[in-house]
């Protein structure tokens, strides 16, 4: 009896040893991108961070930027400017964000290096990025693209940070990957497994019950990636701001005062794709820009698929949706440096 207790433990304690290698070495558990508060902003990447996470690298630079290092001998600045769906987060490497293909693209062409900097935090809106660039400057840029999508038209900084509350935006690592793996993703896994079972069976009260609670419980970051669509004005992910985003007009604002070209890029979520143009949220975007003859790229004008999108996501793009969304700037961004020159 006591020896075969002894197998159990031997057992078990190899299997959990295994499984903390697996994590921390083939997954990049424990070493997670961490984030850090801020007075003005609220919140962002943690600067000078170079790690590896599900197998992709994660690089900041010293001013928290998803870019290389800034240099005073970078003399051709565009700011691309957002949040998760230009920063592509700890699922998309450094070398497959768009900002980092179109440095790249423009080097080969030009012959010189063009910097595009991306300055960008997940679930950020303009506000947070107009305060950013208050706080930091315009590092001499010759061109502004803000990528924006509806919900960002109400979401309006609240001052209380996430930063060490959700688990999603760590800001210290954990010391053991099973632990790390348990407080994160169990409640994802298991809202996952009862949409499974759901699909297997008729539908139940407790089930759905159940359910609820299980939604109810998961970080906001994740619960909005859960959203499914519904009618029109409904869909999608929306923000409890009261008022357009000031943000809008704070970044138009900036850039007029020094005479950089601003241009709006306006990414549907999948909700609206599906619908087949932009709900209530996204109305109010076009029609600011309008009155203020901002140019607007709309995306639905470009091609924008389903295909671009992350499997069980609702707004961020995909590899492929990275270079869909490089090759559409590409020629908006060398037509601005041409007619600059």
């Amino acid at each position: 009896m006591l020896k075969n207790f002894l197998r159990f433990i031997i057992i078990i304690t190899l299997l959990a040893g295994v499984t903390e290698l697996m994590l921390r070495f083939g997954f990049g558990f424990c070493n997670a991108p961490l984030y850090i508060n801020d007075p003005d902003f609220e919140y962002i990447y943690a600067p000078n961070q170079e790690v590896t996470r599900f197998g992709h690298l994660v690089r900041t630079n010293s001013l928290s930027m998803r870019s290389d290092e800034v240099s005073s001998s970078d003399t051709t600045v565009i700011l691309l400017v957002g949040d998760s769906v230009i920063n592509g987060g700890s699922l998309t490497d450094h070398d497959s964000i768009g900002s980092t293909m179109l440095e790249k693209r423009f080097l080969k062409t030009f012959g010189r290096k063009i910097r595009i900097l991306n300055i960008s935090a997940g679930s950020w809106g303009p506000d947070n990025i107009a305060a950013y660039l208050k706080k930091y400057g315009l590092f001499k840029a010759k061109l502004i693209c803000l990528v924006t999508s509806s919900h960002d038209a109400h979401d309006i900084m609240s001052g209380d940070s996430p930063v060490g509350k959700d688990p999603t935006m760590p800001d210290k690592q954990y010391k053991v990957a099973l632990v790390e793996l348990w407080e994160k993703y169990h409640l994802i896994f298991w809202y996952h497994l009862l949409i499974m079972m759901e699909s297997f069976s008729e539908p139940d009260q407790k089930l759905e019950e159940v359910k609820e609670k299980l939604v109810a419980s998961l970080p906001e970051s994740v619960r909005k990636d859960s959203i499914k669509k519904m009618e029109l004005n409904d869909a999608g992910i929306h923000k409890p701001g009261v008022g357009f985003n000031p943000g809008y007009q704070q970044l138009y604002d900036m850039a007029k005062a020094d005479s950089i070209p601003f241009f709006i890029y306006l990414h549907p979520e999948i909700s609206e794709v599906e619908l087949g143009h932009f709900n209530d949220q996204g109305q109010e975007i076009l029609a600011f820009a309008k009155e203020r003859n901002i140019r607007l790229i709309n995306e639905f004008d470009l091609g924008i698929d389903l295909k671009y999108y992350r499997i069980k996501d609702v707004i961020h793009y995909n590899n492929q949706g990275q270079v869909f969304l490089a090759n559409n700037l590409y020629p908006l961004f060398s037509e601005y440096l041409k007619n600059r020159n």
